[in-house]
């Protein structure tokens, strides 16, 4: 039960864990309008390995996570979040647990930490953190060849 008079970190666990309900719904889709009002995302730092690792900001923030997740072949109903946890005036971490399959259809899971900023209620800044970066790096390379010799014949 959320204590009368909640501390800055209190507030910023309770966004993130909003904002994660609101991407992970099932069933249905993401919960769009929820996601809308509690971000404001200046910055990704994505390091799953890839040639196309590294901080992306602004416009550049949706394509590269979509190409992550469309690479690593991550199934957003395999993630769980597993714990919140925040000590400070803006930073909360997640601990999670991500999975997708290959192109193979061989099925991965690893965990991930985030590390979230949340500034006024929003959040604006994500680092994601993979356990293992070779892996990824490996399944996202093979199945952008995939792509590419499939996108060649056509």
């Amino acid at each position: 039960m959320p204590s009368e008079n909640p501390t800055q970190p209190e507030l910023n666990k309770e966004v993130v864990r909003r904002f994660y309900e609101a991407v992970l719904r099932v069933p249905g889709s993401p919960d769009f309008a929820t996601i809308e009002e509690l971000t404001d995302e200046q910055e990704i730092e994505l390091n799953w390995g890839h040639p196309a690792s590294g901080v992306h900001r602004g416009a550049a923030i949706g394509p590269a996570r979509h190409r992550m997740h469309e690479l690593t072949g991550l199934d957003i109903q395999a993630v769980s979040i597993e714990e919140l946890v925040a000590d400070g005036p803006t930073r909360v971490v997640v601990v999670a647990t991500n999975g997708g399959t290959d192109i193979h259809g061989n099925p991965w899971r690893m965990t991930v930490l985030e590390l979230v900023d949340v500034a006024n209620g929003k959040i604006t800044r994500k680092r994601s953190f993979y356990q293992d970066t070779a892996l990824l790096r490996d399944i996202s390379l093979q199945r952008e060849a995939a792509l590419a010799r499939k996108a060649g014949e056509a």
